[in-house]
């Protein structure tokens, strides 16, 4: 089964407080979510990346619902907005070292 990979820009109104995104995720972890990893990382001072990694493609569809809730819910308490969105199957990899 292929890996499902969605690839994320997000616009932060002030500068990016790392400290925050990190409680965030520690409290993203905490929850149910069925992204094998997750990595945020810094574009410029107010923008921020973001990539995971679901296990299907069917497991995408299973909680995009909820993950958009949450994206709601992180884009209204942070002020930050979704700038762009790319998704797919990774049809080539590279793991290990």
């Amino acid at each position: 089964m292929l890996k499902y990979i969605v690839n994320t820009f997000w616009k932060h109104d002030n500068t990016i407080k790392w400290e925050k995104m990190q409680e965030a995720m520690d409290q993203l972890n905490k929850q149910e979510f069925s992204a094998e990893e997750v990595f945020w990382f810094a574009i410029d001072e107010n923008t921020h990346g973001a990539v995971s990694v679901f296990p299907s493609e069917e497991s995408f569809i299973e909680y995009k619902e909820k993950l958009n809730e949450m994206r709601k819910e992180s884009s209204s308490e942070m002020n930050i907005s979704m700038t762009f969105e790319a998704r797919g199957l990774a049809r080539v990899t590279k793991t290990g070292v």
